[in-house]
């Protein structure tokens, strides 16, 4: 999952609290604290903003 916060342009997404939300599990930026689906980088809150998400490669799963 990418790090930067669209809506701050900072890089802290890694700084997130990771939880879940109606069984999503999320992660909320620490800078507006909008919460990204762990599986698709949706946000939550604005579902016109995304971050990019990344496969896991097989080694790691």
């Amino acid at each position: 999952m990418g790090n930067r916060d669209p809506f701050s342009g900072a890089d802290v997404i890694a700084d997130g609290i990771m939880g879940s939300r109606d069984g999503v599990p999320v992660v909320a930026s620490p800078m507006h604290k909008q919460e990204f689906d762990l599986r698709t980088g949706a946000c939550l809150d604005d579902p016109e903003v995304s971050l990019p998400v990344l496969p896991v490669p097989p080694a790691l799963r």
